[in-house]
């Protein structure tokens, strides 16, 4: 019932979003002029810089399930993460994915769902360092710029809010598996279930070289997608320099990521369409048709994955799991 009331209001949410977005017939025809007079060849640009990102994605992923004795084709890996960017499509915020990625993952290895889950939470955590990180550098150069108007200010302190609250529980997440757990007493509820967590978790610990090249995959991720984002700003001719984009999109990145719509539609344009008004002067209807623009890209990913979904099977018989011994003792020299 709960569930049926939350999807009820995520979907009224987002109708009522894109209908304030659309509602107006002028909007609509300035909208439809920007996109006539667009610039195919930027448009094209973005679509191998926004597919970049999701490369680095699919690697940084990769080194994490090794990490966790989790060994995959590299073919299996990408049909299943573009599986889940089709999930991303319809379910909320940005992480629907994740979930798609996790059920699936956990059938690949039933005997290691630990592990699988703690390999999904640790790539949006890595993810979310990277993010926290050029988002704390974007902030301090360009505070006064950010501040521009009452908006933009109010939306940035929001952002200041959601990275500390991030920290906060990184932070007490480590204290409770390192320190707290060890002190739990020998009765207390789903201690044993913890404890192996908490073995499974710091095994990241241990990999330092695994988790440095994770990290570092980190940046191209998010500048693939802020770079998809301003190609399609340099297509219809908004006057969006490359900072000015990168110092937006941690905003807007961070906002969307609340399972407020689905993959953050209307949402996303909203924001956007604020934004780039208030601090670089571009016309309502036009950052919203730059959102549109850009998210585009990612439907088309996961279009792909919805296409891949229809030949996607998990397997599990025993000549699969022969298999992956094979690759594992392959593959041993990782960390």
């Amino acid at each position: 019932m709960n569930k049926a009331i939350i999807r009820t209001f995520q979907a009224v949410f987002t109708i009522a979003i894109l209908i304030w977005l659309f509602h107006s017939p002028e909007k609509r025809g300035h909208m439809a002029y920007a996109i006539a007079r667009a610039d195919s060849t930027w448009l094209w640009i973005g679509l191998p810089v926004a597919l970049s990102g999701e490369v680095a994605n699919i690697v940084r992923w990769q080194i994490l399930m090794r990490v966790q004795g989790m060994y995959m084709s590299w073919r299996r890996a990408i049909m299943l993460f573009f599986v889940g960017l089709f999930f991303n499509l319809f379910m909320p915020g940005y992480t629907g994915g994740d979930f798609a990625r996790l059920y699936y993952l956990m059938r690949e290895f039933p005997d290691k769902k630990k592990e699988a889950i703690l390999t999904v939470v640790m790539d949006r955590l890595i993810g979310m360092g990277a993010l926290v990180l050029t988002a704390v550098v974007t902030t301090v150069l360009r505070w006064n710029w950010l501040q521009r108007t009452p908006q933009a200010t109010v939306l940035l302190w929001v952002l200041i809010a959601m990275l500390i609250g991030f920290v906060i529980a990184t932070i007490g997440s480590f204290a409770i598996t390192g320190f707290f757990l060890n002190r739990l007493p020998e009765q207390f509820p789903f201690r044993d279930r913890l404890v192996e967590t908490s073995e499974a978790y710091h095994l990241f610990g241990k990999a330092k070289k695994s988790l440095l090249y994770a990290f570092l995959l980190s940046f191209p991720v998010l500048f693939s997608f802020y770079g998809a984002f301003y190609c399609t700003a340099r297509a219809l001719g908004a006057g969006v320099s490359v900072l000015d984009m990168f110092s937006i999109m941690p905003i807007v990145t961070s906002i969307i990521s609340l399972p407020i719509t689905p993959s953050g539609i209307g949402f996303r344009e909203s924001l956007l369409e604020i934004l780039l008004q208030d601090l670089c002067g571009v016309p309502n209807q036009v950052g919203v048709l730059i959102s549109l623009l850009g998210f585009a890209y990612f439907v088309l990913f996961g279009i792909a994955g919805g296409i891949t979904y229809l030949f996607y099977a998990p397997k599990q018989h025993s000549r699969w799991r022969e298999m992956q011994d094979e690759v594992r003792r392959a593959h041993g020299y990782f960390d």
